[in-house]
């Protein structure tokens, strides 16, 4: 999950940029002062234990030139995190909806009426048939059950929500095996792990017909709303982690500079004294 994809996290950050304006400007602000601040710390610290001091003149006045390059990059680095930050911030409040979405376009053909509701499990009892021709006591994957389903019929509609497509596009294998352990655990004394017989499916069947999708939506769209804050998580702490990263390794090139300084001081004097 920590693999990153560039054009859909740009893509995902224009998208909020244009719904929650206001929550970026915020984020973006703050970001930008707790940045000065910090330039300004850090130029104290460097100003104090004379890390900006030189012997040579314009030696001495070209390292001072480290002081607004500090700002300016901490300011850069601060405004883009303070970017990621607000849409980390506005997707999570826009979540539950995001799930919501992706969760009907999934289950709309299935539990739209009950003609609809037979239909859907009759293929799925067809579908966990298939899979276990040889041994009808078999055990087989809640996935390969999603796998083979989603391929037989494909009845999964695309949500009209841009996000939620997207989301529904890059994870639907895991949201599919999502709604259908969902659907199962929802039959009372039921307790499905990550396989099921035919037998044992056969024996559910009666009471997947008397399901109310009613009762089973809010559980399923909260499995799928902490698969997407999962997936979020992780793309915005491996984003931000890797912004650290640079920002630190750029405020440590003025004590490097430093430190690579002093030694060549040294050894001059050392020359001389000899």
């Amino acid at each position: 999950m920590n693999n990153l994809d560039w054009e859909v996290i740009y893509s995902v950050v224009v998208y909020v940029l244009k719904n929650y304006p206001l929550k970026i400007i915020f984020y973006m602000s703050l970001c930008f002062i707790l940045g000065i601040i910090l330039s300004i710390i850090y130029s104290l610290i460097l100003k104090k234990y004379k890390v900006l001091s030189r012997e040579h003149k314009y030696y001495n006045c070209a390292v001072k030139l480290y002081i607004p390059a500090i700002f300016v990059i901490n300011i850069i680095f601060s405004l883009k995190a303070g970017l990621f930050w607000g849409a980390y911030e506005a997707l999570k409040k826009d979540s539950y909806s995001i799930s919501q979405q992706t969760y009907n376009a999934g289950t709309y053909y299935a539990f739209k009426d009950e003609q609809s509701k037979k239909q859907f499990v009759g293929k799925l009892q067809l579908v966990v048939s298939d899979l276990s021709t040889s041994n009808q006591n078999t055990k087989i994957r809640i996935v390969d059950i999603v796998k083979a389903y989603d391929t037989k019929y494909q009845v999964v509609d695309s949500p009209k929500n841009w996000l939620a497509s997207l989301f529904a596009e890059k994870y639907g294998e895991r949201i599919h095996t999502l709604v259908l352990y969902g659907m199962l655990n929802a039959v009372p004394h039921v307790n499905i792990s990550e396989s099921i017989s035919y037998s044992e499916f056969d024996q559910l069947t009666s009471k997947l017909i008397m399901l109310d999708s009613k009762d089973v939506e809010s559980s399923i769209v909260v499995k799928i709303q902490n698969l997407f804050l999962m997936v979020l998580k992780s793309q915005f702490k491996t984003i931000i982690k890797g912004i650290l990263i640079i920002l630190i390794l750029l405020m440590l090139i003025p004590l490097v500079e430093f430190c690579i300084y002093r030694y060549v001081m040294k050894r001059k004097q050392k020359k001389v004294i000899i």
